[in-house]
């Protein structure tokens, strides 16, 4: 069981080697925690007071059970915040700690510095905190299911909430969905609105780590690697922190391990102009630029890249060349793998909601679209939505109107 005092004195080495490196590390506050605290921060998005919900609940028994079975562990978690806040299991070894230390310093480093994250807000512990408050209060006051449902059918729409990395005002640009229909839904309550707001508030803070998942994580690998060869370990430290990090950067088919991944583009990067050429990637890139810049036909071996589908009749499935691959890769990672959907206010009328996907080779779940439309539908816009789509290269038109569903293909 790793002790605070012990925690002190690897800092006392990690931080020095990592500030000699360059690394913008500013003022970090760590915790150690239990195994169990780590997977309901992780469940609630890494931040330690959230709104409660039960889809944080459901979130909290997979990691749970992923851990019991031994599957994972999440060793870190660390909060973009000001000052940084990062957690760390307390069951890890002083070995262990030390490289998780680098880890964090790292990931500190390019939450100052990645320009994804240049206007994200520094207090949103802060916010969120106020947020649970204001939510628990409207429970009170108008009851579980009002507020429950209402936080249902947002948190279908908390994805679509615009590309832009700035906070713009809600549902200024076309693809802040959930913005547009705080604002204009015409049956919504005042406090409805101010809570679908808050719900836009947090996503919009969510958004840039999920488009630099492969970079944030890949540049934290890349450095920590960089950190313990520069420190004087000893050959038991030497031994712990290169399987732990053997164990973080392994191949684990058919999921895409973005530490490795990473890890590998970052090295790319130092392969090209050294130090500088890496910070200019962490300064720069998300993770389709990350991948545009720097990816090597000869890199997918080595990250174990590969696409998986099921096999059809009696051919085998042909063998995609390194670009092929690549262009799967930046298809997949674009926009974090989220579908692109904007409101076509031009369309909208008579109380209609109208909305186009901009489809991109990836059809939309229809097994899970009418189930979405009908919540919103029903618990936010109280009217028809229609939505303009492409499935298996038709274009459809559905829509629903909180009782029926209808899939036309015009």
């Amino acid at each position: 069981m790793l002790k605070p005092a012990e925690l002190e004195r690897i800092l006392d080495r990690v931080f020095p080697a990592a500030e000699a490196l360059g690394l913008n590390v500013g003022h970090i506050h760590f915790q150690l925690v239990s195994p169990e605290d780590i997977q309901v921060l992780a469940s609630q998005g890494g931040m330690p007071v959230r709104y409660r919900h039960w889809s944080f609940g459901k979130q909290h028994q997979r990691l749970k059970t992923a851990y019991d079975f031994r599957l994972t562990q999440i060793y870190e978690l660390v909060i973009n915040h000001d000052p940084t806040y990062a957690f760390i299991d307390r069951t890890v070894s002083p070995a262990q700690a030390m490289m998780i230390a680098a880890h964090v310093a790292a990931h500190a480093d390019f939450f100052r510095e990645n320009r994804m994250f240049w206007d994200v807000p520094r207090q949103m512990a802060t916010d969120m905190a106020r947020h649970r408050r204001m939510i628990d209060g409207w429970r009170t006051r108008y009851g579980l299911e009002a507020v429950e449902s209402l936080i249902d059918a947002g948190h279908i729409l908390a994805d679509f909430t615009g590309e832009s990395a700035q906070f713009a005002r809600p549902g200024e640009r076309a693809d802040d969905v959930l913005g547009y229909v705080a604002r204009e839904a015409p049956h919504l309550a005042e406090w409805e609105r101010r809570l679908l707001s808050l719900l836009r508030h947090e996503a919009r803070y969510i958004w840039p780590q999920l488009l630099t998942k492969v970079a944030n994580e890949g540049y934290a690998t890349f450095c920590h690697t960089a950190l313990l060869r520069e420190m004087d370990l000893t050959p038991p430290e030497m031994w712990e922190t290169a399987r732990l990090n053997a164990q973080i950067v392994a191949v684990n088919p058919p999921q895409l391990n973005p530490y490795r991944l990473g890890y590998l583009l970052f090295q790319q990067a130092y392969l090209r102009g050294g130090w500088p050429e890496v910070f200019r990637a962490r300064q720069l890139y998300d993770d389709v630029g990350l991948v545009r810049a720097y990816f090597d036909p000869t890199l997918a071996e080595r990250a174990g890249l590969a696409v998986y589908a099921e096999r059809e009749g009696t051919v085998p499935p042909r063998t995609l060349s390194g670009t092929e691959l690549a262009e799967a890769l930046i298809r997949d990672l674009d926009h974090a793998g989220i579908p692109r959907i904007r409101v076509e206010e031009a369309q909208s009328h008579d109380g209609v909601l109208a909305l186009v996907h901009q489809h991109d080779g990836r059809d939309l779940d229809f097994a899970e679209l009418p189930f979405a439309l009908k919540a919103v539908s029903q618990r936010i816009w109280h009217g028809p939505i229609k939505l303009w789509t492409v499935r298996q290269r038709v274009p459809h038109m559905v829509s629903h109107n909180g009782q029926d569903w209808l899939d036309h293909v015009v």
